[in-house]
């Protein structure tokens, strides 16, 4: 951005706080809403952090745990993307068999043919030569 339009996005973002700031002030219930509010993360914080605390060790091993079994899952999956991948390079492998053995056969059947292909007309022009009729000259 511009050093202009940051300018401006810090402006407008102090004054909207200034103008909610002013308006929480002035309105009692809404106020009391952002006081009860506050209070309520408050004691939910200070709660969470004395549970954390008196159950520390418990804590750390429950993380523990989770993170060795994120850690097993993630091993488990590397190792099979190994294997899938050792796989995907054998089966690259057999198709470029295939298409080299699919390659020769083709070639093949395009000689027979070609070959039948010759016979037939030798057949067919000796067969001509013997069907037609003596000429006298």
């Amino acid at each position: 951005m511009e050093k202009r339009t940051k300018q401006w996005v810090i402006g407008g973002s102090i004054l909207s706080i200034i103008a909610g700031s002013i308006y929480v002030a002035s309105n009692k219930e809404k106020r009391d809403q952002v006081v009860g509010f506050v209070n309520n993360t408050s004691n939910q914080t200070k709660h969470w952090v004395r549970v954390i605390n008196e159950n520390r060790d418990t804590v750390v091993d429950q993380i523990r745990q989770s993170s060795d079994k994120i850690s097993s899952v993630v091993e488990s999956a590397s190792e099979d993307i190994e294997k899938l991948m050792a796989t995907s390079q054998n089966m690259k492998t057999h198709v470029f068999d295939l298409l080299d053995a699919l390659q020769d056969s083709t070639e093949e059947l395009k000689g027979l043919k070609n070959k039948l292909q010759s016979e037939n007309v030798l057949e067919v022009d000796s067969s001509s030569v013997e069907n037609e009729p003596e000429r006298i000259e």
